[in-house]
């Protein structure tokens, strides 16, 4: 009986851990060497904290509670856009440069090449928040209050250490929940890509971003836009649970008092048992949707990687291919069983190129294909009879 050994490097559930390493380490390495993708990256969050925080402050008339409220919506829009961008392209450019093929041949399981590409994205965004944290705390255009409720429980007035304890707390439960966020989101990402090619991954990406950004309670608070939608989006979830641990202060419908409200719990509004009740019912919502994410993530990306993708030479011949049997259905049966078996054995790409530079080599290559005399004159018959009913 044979034993299949198992392999050095795999571990837990059988993740080969060395290769999901090394793709998210080639992913964070490019992510340094484009100085302009991290810079153009954080202009759009900047250009929020900048321009919009007066704007919303105009529209709720609160501009504390606007630069409070905006804090966690700016990151969550970080971890949205970059997620789902950061984890899709590479891989769009990898089709097209026909690195997935690579992958397809790889010595490991799927799921480790798929956890890979999520890794990495995650932790792209996961820096990328960062550098968005810091640029809003040194200038203060959003008010990026740290720990539970700081100033409302007053843990500095009790004793110092414990304020510190508290404000180095949130800020690791905020920060894992970043990572968690960013790995959800980089799921669609790679859905996406797996299956579309740059210019509809693009409208793929738009089409989902914006009602996952907007349709929320993220940047606009809830009460200022109807009830209905933003609670089936489950980035208000999100927005919520990071609320919570950066100030506390989560909006008279953040989850918590929504469910104190709308079943008359004997808890108060605004309360630490309030946000962390909201807290519960927050990852529970983000864990089944992370659930359900990674699956097709999985499933979708997982079984692109037996399809070759051909790079850019597989799109232009798949092009060409297309075209050359359009216009092999405008030929008669028999002309047509002729040109598909003449080019079934020479390259009609090559073909065209000679007859526009030495005619005369065409017969060589139709010797060399195995092709007679008789059937090099017809597929020149058949051609002329294509280019005068394309002139027409």
């Amino acid at each position: 009986m044979m034993i299949r050994k198992k392999r050095k490097s795999e571990g837990f559930l059988g993740f080969e851990f060395e290769a999901i390493r090394g793709i998210a380490e080639r992913e964070i390495t490019k992510y340094f060497r484009n100085k302009n993708q991290i810079i153009s990256s954080t202009l759009m969050p900047t250009i929020f904290m900048v321009f919009l925080r007066p704007a919303f402050a105009n529209w709720i008339g609160d501009i504390s509670f606007a630069g409070k409220y905006m804090g966690s919506g700016i990151i969550l829009m970080v971890v949205i856009m970059a997620g789902i961008m950061m984890a899709g392209m590479p891989l769009i450019f990898d089709k097209m440069l026909g690195f997935q093929d690579i992958y397809a041949v790889a010595p490991v399981k799927r799921r480790n090449i798929v956890l890979g590409f999520i890794l990495g994205g995650a932790i792209k965004v996961t820096i990328q928040c960062t550098i968005v944290f810091i640029i809003g705390l040194l200038t203060g255009f959003v008010s990026f209050e740290l720990g539970v409720y700081p100033y409302d429980f007053g843990w500095f007035a009790i004793n110092p250490a414990i304020g510190v304890l508290t404000i180095i707390g949130s800020i690791i439960a905020m920060y894992i929940l970043i990572f968690i966020s960013a790995a959800i989101y980089a799921c669609i990402g790679l859905s996406i890509s797996a299956r579309t090619d740059m210019t509809n991954a693009f409208l793929w990406f738009t089409l989902i971003n914006m009602p996952l950004v907007y349709i929320s309670g993220a940047m606009i608070p809830i009460e200022n836009m109807g009830l209905i939608l933003p609670l089936f989006n489950p980035t208000t979830y999100f927005a919520d649970a990071i609320r919570v641990f950066l100030g506390g202060y989560t909006g008279d419908y953040g989850t918590g008092n929504l469910i104190v409200q709308t079943f008359g719990l004997d808890i108060p509004l605004h309360s630490a048992q309030a946000s962390f009740l909201g807290l519960g019912i927050d990852l529970l919502v983000i864990f089944a949707f992370g659930a359900l994410l990674f699956y097709l993530a999985f499933r979708i990306f997982g079984k692109s990687l037996t399809e070759s993708s051909g790079g850019v030479s597989g799109v232009f011949h798949k092009k060409v291919a297309e075209a050359q049997e359009k216009m092999f259905k405008q030929l008669d049966p028999e002309d047509r069983e002729i040109m598909e078996n003449i080019a079934s054995k020479i390259d009609l790409l090559e073909v065209m190129a000679v007859v526009q530079e030495d005619p005369s080599k065409l017969l060589t290559i139709f010797e060399q294909a195995g092709l007679s005399n008789e059937e090099a004159n017809k597929f020149m018959k058949i051609g002329m009879k294509l280019m005068q009913d394309m002139n027409e």
